[in-house]
């Protein structure tokens, strides 16, 4: 019973150290899509990033002329 509590204990330590975290290459988020290049929503995504950097620059105009005109 022993032999077999230690061949588990084994095994599950085995497993644990086997699966280490592995490190990802990190890309520039300006540049990079949230989603891969194979997915099928690629389009889709790309478009909803551009209206967002669109909306972000409108933003910061909108913000821009509300400092000019105080």
């Amino acid at each position: 019973m022993y032999r077999l509590a230690g061949l588990v204990i084994c095994i599950f330590a085995f497993a644990l150290s086997s699966c280490s975290e592995q490190d990802e290459p990190t890309a520039d988020p300006a540049t990079s899509s949230r989603v891969p290049d194979d997915n099928v929503f690629k389009d889709q995504v790309r478009a909803l990033e551009k209206a967002e950097d669109v909306q972000n620059t409108l933003d910061e105009a909108a913000a821009r002329q509300r400092e000019a005109i105080e």
